[in-house]
C-alpha cells in the first residue's frame, strides 16, 4: 500500500501535571508535535506529518487518524 493512501495513526497524550499535550505516531517516523489544547497539538501535528511527507517525496496531503492515548510516567 503507498504511503499516500494510508491513515497515518497520531498517538494523543496529556499529561495532567503540566496540563500539556503532545503527540507521535507509531506509523511516521520523526512525528511529534505538542501544545497546550487539543486542537492545537492536532494542528501542530498536520504541519509535521506534512512537512516530513513532502520530504520523503509525497505529494498527497496525509490523512490522520487521532487516537487519544494514555500517558504513562516513568
Amino acid at each position: 500500500m503507498a504511503l499516500e493512501s494510508r491513515v497515518v495513526r497520531v498517538n494523543v497524550y496529556f499529561d495532567p501535571e503540566v496540563e500539556s499535550f503532545w503527540a507521535d505516531s507509531p506509523d511516521l517516523d520523526g512525528l511529534s508535535a505538542s501544545g497546550k489544547s487539543r486542537v492545537e497539538v492536532e494542528q501542530e501535528a498536520r504541519w509535521a506529518a506534512e512537512t516530513l511527507l513532502e520530504l520523503a517525496g509525497v505529494q498527497e496531503p496525509p490523512r490522520l487518524n487521532f487516537e487519544d492515548a494514555v500517558y504513562r510516567p516513568e
